[in-house]
């Protein structure tokens, strides 16, 4: 007679605190919610993630938020306010990792950088998903999809050859970025 343990999830009792939106650190969250991981989103008050507005809206719902966020808790914090950066920092001892894909400078601003972040939690694990990274000479810029495909040159080889450039027609540099960063933090 076989005796059958049920294991838990690969990521059970990992907290993450994600301040991501649309695309690239979403995916990356997703994943970890799918394996486990109890997901925190947090969203900037009054509209949360602008993703939330993209279509196809079904019941006033983005069909794109929806598929992109499921499976994670979400709340809006009014970053303007020190309540609202002091509500955020009280989680930090008690999550894992913390993700963010905002533009450059932006978590500097608010005091949840690294840096900040770590004095409230030595162990703390943290992931910053950007289009060109945090020290290059295009770090200051904000970065998207068709900037990562226009950059890599893969508009160049889509659509007819003696064309211009073209979408490839699927998020796939956020996708992989994504994906990479949740292999990153895995």
């Amino acid at each position: 007679m076989s005796t059958s343990t049920q294991q838990l999830p690969m990521l059970a009792g990992i907290k993450v605190l994600d301040f991501t939106q649309y695309l690239a650190g979403p995916t990356a969250t997703r994943l970890m919610a799918e394996l486990g991981a109890e997901i925190i989103k947090v969203e900037q008050a009054k509209s949360g993630d602008p993703s939330r507005s993209l279509p196809f809206v079904k019941e006033g719902r983005s069909i794109y938020y929806i598929q992109q966020n499921r499976g994670k808790k979400s709340f809006c914090v009014d970053f303007s306010k020190p309540e609202g950066i002091e509500l955020v920092r009280a989680l930090i001892p008690h999550v894992n990792v913390v993700i963010e894909n905002y533009g450059p400078g932006v978590m500097e601003r608010r005091g949840l950088d690294y840096a900040s972040l770590q004095q409230l939690n030595p162990g703390l694990v943290m992931c910053s998903v950007s289009a060109f990274g945090r020290k290059s000479p295009l770090s200051h810029l904000t970065g998207y999809d068709y900037i990562a495909q226009a950059f890599s040159g893969v508009m160049h080889m889509t659509g007819d050859a003696d064309g211009p450039p073209r979408f490839v027609g699927v998020a796939i540099a956020d996708g992989i970025a994504g994906v990479n960063a949740f292999a990153a933090l895995g």
